[in-house]
């Protein structure tokens, strides 16, 4: 059986943080960060955003977030196992 083609990163920032889709792809494509078609869909709700990243690339993007801000804050970021 052949692995899914993205993972996801599960991030603690949501609506109630007044973060939006496009905060989070900046935050991972800024800086020589991800590549933009390396990332799926990103879905926020209130107090959580999942992102859909390609699998190849999903520890590069766990550790973008660690080390960079989303609207000048930084967020708890993690892999979901798949």
């Amino acid at each position: 059986i052949e692995p899914p083609a993205m993972s996801t990163l599960h991030i603690d920032a949501g609506k109630k943080h007044k973060v939006r889709v496009g905060d989070i792809l900046g935050a991972l494509t800024g800086d020589g960060g991800v590549a933009g078609d390396h990332i799926g869909k990103i879905q926020v709700f209130d107090t959580r955003a999942f992102v859909a990243v390609k699998r190849e690339h999903a520890r590069a993007a766990l550790a973008t977030m660690h080390n960079g801000k989303i609207k000048g804050r930084r967020f708890k970021a993690r892999l979901l196992p798949a």
